[in-house]
């Protein structure tokens, strides 16, 4: 048979009252003890920024009663800082003297707060001088495509740039950003990819976008073959060569495939290219063409020449 354990009601008032009065007599006694307090910096300049990570958390031995320190160290009242006071020692590099600031963190605690010290003796900080540009964007992609499919255009994003701000140096140095890698297999049609756009590592930019498009255009290709006539440069008097045309041999895209004329096309052989040589026929060359195909060959590759007197 279990006991009940009565507990007169007048014993609990009395260790009630003698813990509040405890407490009361303990709480009013003075104390040091270590408080970390949050740090906000204020007030950064104008076409400034800061760099890197500055100190986030400030560790300040305080004396005052037991109530006040336990209040503080509840409040999560953070210190601020102002920037415009950190002394500046050379190029990026500013700092606070722990022993300077001690007047203006006092006057953020209740005057009942003495600070004794702070136990870091130096707040390191790195300020660098504001800028911003326009700079494009690269597609990372590596494509296989389906036999008889390729690109009938070039890959582009979008959007194709960004805007870029952060320290003058770093914006400076930064030309283009790209995309991280993705991999496509067995393309056969038009297709859109999303992808971050890359930072490098540690570095202190802010980018207006942090994604883009990157829009594949493909086709299936088709080979095509067109007859040129070569036009003669530098020539002698009296030159003539054979044959007067070339067949060219291509790769295009169906979509283009019509747009491909003898029109698209300048074939040349330039009688220079005999002097200083023993060669004995002139080579084609391609002077125009199009960046709608690819595989471009000419046959015959070499042209037979006469010169009558």
């Amino acid at each position: 048979m279990k006991k009940t354990i009565n507990i007169p009601k007048t014993f609990i008032g009395f260790l009630s009252a003698s813990v509040f009065f405890w407490l009361l007599i303990n709480l009013s006694k003075e104390y040091k003890t270590e408080v970390e307090f949050d740090i906000e910096y204020t007030k950064l300049p104008q076409q400034k920024i800061l760099l890197k990570t500055p100190l986030k958390k400030l560790k300040i031995i305080l004396k005052s009663t037991g109530y006040q320190l336990f209040s503080t160290s509840l409040s999560n009242k953070p210190i601020q800082l102002n920037l415009q006071k950190a002394t500046h020692k050379k190029r990026n590099n500013y700092f606070f003297l722990s022993k300077d600031i001690i007047p203006n963190i006092q006057n953020q605690l209740k005057k009942e707060i003495e600070i004794i010290e702070i136990i870091q003796d130096t707040i390191p900080l790195k300020i660098g001088s504001l800028a911003s540009k326009k700079i494009p964007l690269k597609a990372n992609i590596d494509i296989n495509f389906q036999l008889g499919y390729d690109l009938y255009e070039d890959i582009y994003t979008t959007p194709d740039s960004v805007l870029i701000s952060g320290d003058k140096t770093e914006v400076s140095k930064t030309t283009f950003l790209i995309l991280e890698k993705k991999q496509l297999n067995d393309v056969s049609k038009n297709t859109n990819i999303k992808a971050k756009i890359l930072i490098p590592e540690k570095s202190t930019l802010k980018v207006s976008h942090k994604n883009a498009i990157t829009h594949i255009k493909v086709d299936k290709f088709t080979e095509g073959e067109i007859e040129v006539p070569i036009t003669l440069k530098n020539a002698p008097k009296g030159a003539s060569i054979f044959p007067k045309k070339v067949k060219i041999t291509y790769k295009v895209g169906l979509q283009n495939f019509n747009k491909i004329t003898t029109d698209t096309f300048i074939i040349v052989c330039d009688f220079n290219d005999l002097k200083n040589s023993d060669a004995i026929f002139l080579i084609p060359k391609i002077i125009k063409s199009s960046d709608l195909i690819s595989l471009v060959r000419t046959t015959p590759n070499k042209i037979d020449y006469l010169i009558y007197e």
